[in-house]
């Protein structure tokens, strides 16, 4: 008898399952599995930048947390476990108390003036036109600056003896010799001003960049309706600008709960505590009072606050960005 051949679609069946269980054996489209050492290679090339990334933040915050919960001094030789004493101390300390109050007041008043004032620059250099260029470019200068930096040049600007403030505020019919950082109230003032003069650019950068990705159709249909440039700002302009306020405001808002720069070089939290942060506090605390566990006690209490903070300015924020919400 003659043997039967195979019907051919058990033939194309046979041939499929074998691609199929090759592609099982060799992995997608035929290739081999990777072994170990290729799966190793991302996480070795990784493991220097882990490991600064470990040493330079995890450690410390580790280091902390533990110290939170001792009495520590620099000179004071190896401390003690005291449970929640620093924790209580620094809640119920009135100079940190005070702290954290005028804290809460720079940050609030010298984001909300820097929001209006980024949007001000903003509007008028949203328009992509040489000048404005420039003049974008120009404005980015004092963000450039290091902060540092920029408060011993306000210093010597602000000097009673020579500097040049003194001098104009003389011509203008001041005093002569007026010292602006001896005073509480013109304390603020200059603090405020460099804090604008510096972060501003800032906010009207990211603004700025908003302003040029909207769309122009419905300012455009707006105008063809009759709609004057207020009622285009505020029912076309303003809404649509609402996520990258929110982005501004949140970033800005973090960066100025880390200002420590301007105040230590300035006015030394001075006169008296009226300028005195809590970063500055924290920085006496621990560098000056060699108080190691409470420094890090009001550091670990300061970020608890920042963390319950942030998340509910972007809930509050994110809201108003929603247009279901507007």
């Amino acid at each position: 008898m003659k043997a039967t051949a195979a019907p051919p679609d058990a033939t194309l069946t046979v041939d499929a399952s074998r691609r199929a269980a090759g592609r099982t054996t060799a992995g997608p489209r035929g290739r081999k599995p990777l072994t170990w050492k290729k799966r190793s290679t991302p996480w070795i090339y990784m493991a220097p930048a882990m490991g600064v990334l470990l040493l330079m933040t995890v450690a410390p915050a580790i280091f902390i947390f533990y110290s939170a919960f001792r009495n520590d001094k620099i000179l004071g030789g190896v401390g003690k476990f005291v449970g929640l004493d620093n924790f209580i101390e620094a809640v119920t300390n009135a100079s940190v108390q005070h702290a954290f109050l005028i804290t809460f007041g720079f940050v609030a008043v010298a984001v909300i003036l820097e929001m209006i004032l980024g949007f001000a620059l903003a509007l008028p250099l949203a328009a992509q036109t040489r000048a404005n260029k420039v003049g974008a470019a120009l404005m980015l200068l004092p963000f450039a600056v290091t902060p540092a930096v920029a408060a011993m040049v306000f210093k010597q600007l602000l000097n009673p003896n020579y500097g040049w403030v003194g001098y104009y505020l003389g011509v203008f019919g001041f005093p002569k010799g007026t010292d602006l950082l001896g005073d509480p109230t013109s304390a603020w003032i200059v603090l405020v001003i460099l804090d604008l003069w510096q972060w501003t650019p800032f906010i009207a950068l990211i603004l700025m960049a908003g302003l040029q990705s909207l769309p122009g159709e419905p300012r455009e249909a707006a105008m063809v309706d009759g709609a004057t440039p207020w009622q285009m700002f505020r029912h076309i302009t303003f809404p649509a600008m609402v996520p990258f306020i929110a982005i501004a405001a949140v970033l800005r808002t973090i960066q100025a709960f880390k200002t420590f720069d301007s105040f230590k070089i300035l006015s030394g939290g001075g006169p008296g505590e009226s300028t005195e942060i809590i970063n500055l506090g924290i920085f006496r605390v621990g560098l000056q009072s060699f108080n190691v566990g409470l420094a890090c006690a009001l550091g670990v209490v300061f970020l608890i606050i920042l963390s319950l903070l942030v998340p509910f300015m972007l809930r509050v924020i994110g809201r108003r960005a929603d247009p279901e919400e507007m």
